[in-house]
């Protein structure tokens, strides 16, 4: 369902000099790789009615590139012009959404869930490549106080209303618990790892630790393959799996 996109842009952030690239100079091939896990993340959700489609976005352990998958998979829903996405950031021990985008990372979801500001000013609209932003927002000294009571929950509800699909970036889940607190209050989980570095063991923890969460589990994102090494040309690429076919994650 489209939505009107009224929020505007958020200046740039001066102090924030780590302007990291969303993708590499294979952007047409990564492009490509971030619309097939779309396909495949939309067709893993069933629709609730008119309410938006909310999936989380995590890791096992820090560095396998979850924030660069949420931009990336943000980017791929919004190329779908009568889409309307937001990505929020829910890593408030390490968050990295504004870096990435070079903007400022307050206000965000701490100053909107602790009515310091209202929503608008809480979010960017990135009109080029057509989705909203919401950064972690003012560091707090107790994360779980706004990730996993009822204020986070109708949080949640208040986005479903709003956006037809909203990607949640949280930290590992092998360091704390923030994503577990809520995930089984979404539509599911997309795990990421990251080639030679993610461990089986790890992974396997990971799935663990989410399931006893309640969490559904919708596949793994496999970053930072070398496929050149494979004869394929290039030196970025991803795969996906389904979380019900784990020990055979597939090439896209």
């Amino acid at each position: 369902m489209a939505k009107n996109n009224k929020l505007k842009s958020r200046r740039h952030d001066p102090a924030s000099r780590r302007n990291i690239e969303l993708t590499n100079e294979n952007k047409d091939l990564v492009r490509e790789h971030f619309n097939s896990a779309r396909i495949n993340i939309d067709y893993s959700i069933i629709k609730d009615g008119d309410n938006g489609k909310v999936f989380v976005v995590t890791s096992g352990l820090q560095s396998e590139g979850k924030t660069f998958c949420s931009l990336n998979l943000a980017r791929a829903f919004g190329n779908i012009q009568e889409n309307k996405v937001i990505v929020v950031d829910c890593d408030l021990h390490a968050p990295k959404l504004h870096r990435y985008l070079n903007i400022s990372n307050k206000p965000g979801l701490t100053d909107f869930l602790s009515n310091k500001n209202s929503f608008p000013e809480s979010c960017v609209y990135n009109q080029k490549e057509n989705f909203y932003v919401m950064t972690s927002g003012t560091r707090v000294p107790n994360s779980t106080v706004f990730l996993s009571g009822k204020l986070f929950r109708s949080f949640l509800r208040m986005l479903r209303k709003q956006f037809d699909y909203i990607i949640i970036d949280t930290p590992p889940v092998l360091h704390v618990t923030d994503a577990c607190s809520f995930a089984a209050h979404t539509d599911g989980v997309v795990i990421v790892t990251r080639s030679g570095q993610s461990t089986k063991p790890a992974l396997k923890q990971t799935i663990e630790t989410l399931e006893k969460a309640q969490a559904t589990i919708l596949g793994a994102i496999l970053n930072d393959v070398d496929f050149s090494k494979q004869g394929y040309g290039y030196g970025y690429g991803y795969s996906y799996g389904y979380g019900d076919d784990r020990g055979k994650n597939s090439s896209s």
